[in-house]
């Protein structure tokens, strides 16, 4: 009897051994436009394809609302157009070039010019 018992626990730690689990790959948190995440890509749609903005941004910002984030800047070829990526910003936020800078198509975001260089305004 004790053999049966030994032998059906052997059995079940087997079988438990061999069960996958179905947790979450690092690296396999792919967006809608396949940039995975976790690895710093977001979709560019000025360049229409996956990009890390801290690596082919052509400017970068402080983020107004909290100065330990940083706002990067993908300027079009013939400048008319920029591509604001940050975190506190929607997905698509690209601004048009205006007299004063850049624009959101609702006028919400803007980039403008100052003394300083360009600052974001929300």
């Amino acid at each position: 009897m004790k053999g049966k018992i030994l032998a059906l626990a052997v059995l079940g730690g087997l079988l438990a051994g061999c069960a996958t689990l179905q947790g979450k790959m690092t690296g396999n948190d792919r967006d809608a436009h396949g940039c995975i995440g976790s690895a710093g890509y977001s979709y560019s749609f000025l360049r229409g394809e996956c990009v890390q903005p801290f690596e082919v941004a052509q400017a970068r910002l402080d983020d107004p609302d909290n100065d330990t984030l940083a706002i990067y800047l993908l300027f079009s070829g013939d400048k008319k157009l920029v591509e604001v990526f940050g975190a506190n910003l929607p997905e698509n936020t690209i601004l048009q070039q205006n007299p004063s800078g850049y624009a959101s198509k609702d006028g919400k975001i803007r980039l403008v010019r100052g003394v300083k260089g360009l600052k974001l305004v929300k």
